[in-house]
């Protein structure tokens, strides 16, 4: 769909086709014990750099929400086609397909201007 290249064109988060589930908090995994630093040093307790966890976090919530707008696109084909899928449910779908797609634009735009006022910062 057109509205996931606008998503997934934010710099570092290149290869990712879609963002689903963004309105769970279970795409939200990167903050346990055992993806940060583990030892009293700060070093890594696991083999994972420290932002991997981030991305892959970001790009489980991007493929989730790319499979939750192809499914309501299809359940729309298959009602226009005169399938069995009924309008309550084309409806349900569009609808949370349309405020996932909704949080991921909100996330995006505050990730971008995140890295905007990190950019401006004087050092």
């Amino acid at each position: 769909m057109n509205a996931i290249g606008a998503i997934s064109s934010i710099a570092g988060v290149s290869g990712v086709s879609g963002v689903s589930g963004v309105g769970s908090t279970s795409a939200i995994t990167g903050a346990n014990a055992a993806n940060g630093a583990g030892a009293v040093d700060g070093t890594s307790a696991g083999t994972q750099a420290p932002g991997d966890s981030f991305l892959n976090s970001l790009s489980d919530a991007f493929g989730s929400l790319n499979g939750q707008l192809n499914a309501a696109d299809a359940s729309m084909s298959s009602f226009a086609a005169g399938g069995t899928a009924d309008v309550h449910t084309v409806m349900l779908q569009m609808e949370e397909a349309s405020v996932s797609l909704k949080a991921a634009t909100d996330v995006r735009d505050k990730l971008l201007e995140a890295y905007q006022d990190i950019m401006r910062t004087q050092i």
